[in-house]
C-alpha cells in the first residue's frame, strides 16, 4: 500500500535518490506536493531551505539545461511525508533572491535567439 499524498503535503526525498536530469544526489531535499499522477509520480515544488542549499551552481546548471530548478517530478516511492520547514512566502523570496543573483553570472549561458 502506497502512502497517500495530498496537494500541499511536505515531502522529503529518501536517501540515495539521484536527480534524473543532473545525476546529483538529492537525498534529503524537501518540498511541497503540487500534484500527483495516478499514485505513481509526484510533482514537487522545493522549499526555501532546499533552494538555498541548492545554491547558484545547481540553479545555473538547470538554467543552462533548460530545466526548472524550483520543481521536480519524482516517483512516489522516492519520497516520504515530512514536516514543513518554511512558508510559501519563504519559497517565493528565496527563488527571487536566487534569480537576482544569477543575473550577470558568467556561468549562465545567454539565450541566442
Amino acid at each position: 500500500m502506497m502512502m497517500r499524498l495530498d496537494i500541499g503535503d511536505s515531502v522529503v526525498v529518501k536517501s540515495g535518490v539521484i536527480d534524473p536530469d543532473l545525476d546529483n544526489d538529492i537525498s534529503g531535499w524537501q518540498g511541497r506536493v503540487m500534484e500527483t499522477d495516478d499514485e505513481d509520480s509526484v510533482f514537487i515544488r522545493w522549499d526555501s531551505i532546499t533552494l538555498q542549499e541548492m545554491g547558484l551552481d545547481v540553479t545555473i546548471q538547470c538554467e543552462n539545461n533548460n530545466l526548472d530548478w524550483e520543481v521536480m517530478t519524482l516517483d512516489m516511492a522516492d519520497v516520504q511525508k515530512a514536516t514543513s520547514r518554511d512558508t510559501e512566502k519563504d519559497v517565493v523570496r528565496t527563488a527571487h533572491r536566487l534569480r537576482t543573483k544569477m543575473i550577470g553570472d558568467p556561468r549562465l549561458e545567454e539565450d541566442e535567439e
